[in-house]
């Protein structure tokens, strides 16, 4: 059966998941290969603004399960954990995958696929002609360029420039190829399946379909669906969820879920004193200039009880919020490569034996400095322990040292000692930018062509991921609004969106930006030993 699928004024994702059957909006892997995503919905959400796509979809037959209703054979069941185990959920999923095929369609595609970053001035209007016109051309083997040359008002080609280097592209006899122009903002994608994929000629290709026919779309069942009743069926569900959301490698499974456990704050927010005390506190002040505001400066030491740190920030506390304070972020429970470690062994290290040079005034230089020193393990506390590892961070503070007026801000970090492992990679992180182009791509493409353009400089909304009411703390109140000009209070955290998902806190450094207190985090990922999982 022949038939043309063009661009749908729905969302792309959520539109070929109805086809496979498949619930939400979550980008599938047929997804990813159409329009040549990376996977990593998060990261593509940054650069991508529009997908459309056009083409031919040519179903000869399907074929599908007859068997109703479906069920799993014993051995299936009897390999679901019965709790959150992730060295067996990450099993099970690498054995039995997470869908079961119910029915296959098989013949040929042959498909333009368009998408627009961010960058691209291109109206949508403008963008759907042009892939009509592509299509018109491919399609109908006319290699004729005249309707690419429309011209507008004022005489020039409105057709970008890649449009044109697909039509004299040397790689028209490839299954799949592609042409991007990063001054136009667009690629084009082009990809044929089944038949002979390697003719450019479309009417060719469409008399070899029924000759080599491939499989061109899939209908799956959720393997989760037929466990209903198995004794930690919902743990494997949520594993599952984790892992299709956020797609890491297969090899990287186990240890992305052993991060998957929950996340708090230390302090949590009901520890904080808000109300009278009988004995007031004593807390040291920073001043940024003559007369300016006193910010007060929590020198409590805050650990996380061994548990590993996955992120920091600075925070203002108090019922006027004017003390500021040092937050981490851990994992509620201890993976279970870290459970087999006997190593007790911790140790503080802090910024104020740094030499003064990394002294850098807030505002006017005979007033409060902020130490911009990274604060690192010392190499040399690994030839004191009795086996190799690394040092992680499981606790923070902040300090000051000199005098008024002209103190300065230091960090102190709680080192705990990791047997068996070893660094494999780190990576330093600040506070995201708040201009970047963090989300809308799952929205946007839900309304591809059908809204109207917005101007190009307008930020779209980030993706937000924590389902809290206040996912970004709670309210401040208004009289604290003059000390935000001094801390950034902004969460600098790697969670499951930062593939591969197992970042650690091993290092950090406080810095001025834009006249601002602020952290710089280092992460690391670990290579653990085979004896640690």
């Amino acid at each position: 059966m022949e038939g043309s699928e063009e661009r749908e004024p729905v969302e792309m994702s959520e539109l070929l998941n109805q086809r496979s059957s498949i619930q939400g909006k979550v980008p599938s892997g047929y997804f990813n290969s159409l329009f040549d995503l990376s996977g990593a919905w998060l990261d593509d959400a940054k650069n991508t603004k529009h997908l459309a796509f056009d083409g031919y979809f040519i179903s000869l037959y399907n074929l599908h399960l007859r068997s109703s209703p479906l069920v799993l054979r014993e051995e299936v069941k009897k390999a679901v954990p019965s709790k959150w185990e992730p060295v067996l959920l990450s099993r099970f999923i690498q054995t039995y995958g997470t869908h079961i095929i119910v029915e296959m369609a098989v013949g040929g595609q042959d498909v333009i696929c368009v998408k627009q970053s961010h960058s691209s001035t291109i109206s949508s209007a403008e963008l759907k002609l042009h892939l009509e016109d592509l299509g018109d051309i491919l399609f109908s083997d006319e290699r004729s360029l005249s309707p690419l040359h429309r011209k507008g008002r004022e005489g020039k080609s409105k057709a970008p420039d890649v449009f044109f280097k697909i039509l004299q592209s040397n790689n028209l006899q490839l299954s799949s190829y592609s042409e991007t122009s990063t001054k136009d903002g667009i690629t084009v994608v082009c990809s044929k399946r089944g038949g002979d994929a390697y003719l450019c000629n479309h009417s060719k290709w469409l008399q070899t379909v029924p000759i080599t026919p491939d499989a061109i779309l899939f209908k799956f069942v959720p393997i989760t669906s037929l466990l209903t009743g198995v004794p930690g069926s919902g743990y494997l569900s949520h594993a599952i969820n984790l892992y299709l959301r956020y797609k890491p490698d297969p090899e990287d499974l186990q240890r992305f879920l052993e991060f998957q456990v929950p996340r708090q704050w230390a302090p949590m927010f009901n520890d904080f004193t808000l109300g009278p005390q009988r004995r007031k506190a004593f807390y040291p002040s920073l001043q940024f200039r003559f007369l300016g505001p006193v910010l007060r400066v929590n020198t409590t030491q805050v650990t996380s009880n061994q548990k590993p740190v996955v992120g920091l920030r600075l925070f203002l506390e108090g019922r006027k919020c004017n003390r500021l304070a040092i937050h981490l972020q851990h994992l509620s429970s201890l993976p279970s490569m870290f459970t087999t470690s006997t190593s007790s062994m911790s140790q503080w290290q802090g910024s104020e034996d740094s030499s003064s040079g990394f002294l850098e005034p807030i505002q006017w230089k005979k007033y409060a400095s902020v130490c911009t020193y990274p604060v690192k393990y010392d190499p040399e506390w690994l030839e004191k322990s009795s086996s190799e590892g690394v040092f992680v961070v499981t606790g923070a503070q902040l300090i000051t040292k000199g005098n008024w007026p002209k103190k300065s801000l230091h960090i102190r970090l709680l080192f705990t000692h990791i047997p068996y492992c070893s660094i494999l990679r780190t990576e330093w992180a600040r506070t995201p930018a708040s201009t970047s182009h963090k989300g809308s791509f799952l929205t946007n493409i839900s309304t591809t062509f059908t809204q109207r353009d917005t101007a190009a400089h307008k930020h779209e909304p980030p993706v937000i991921l924590n389902s809290g009411v206040y996912p970004d703390g709670p309210p401040v109140p208004i009289q604290s609004r003059k000390l935000l000009k001094f801390v950034d209070m902004a969460e600098v955290v790697k969670g499951p969106q930062d593939i591969p998902g197992h970042w650690l806190v091993i290092g950090a450094r406080l810095v001025k930006e834009s006249g601002k207190i602020g952290l710089h985090v280092k992460f690391a990922l670990l290579n653990y030993s085979e004896s640690q999982g």
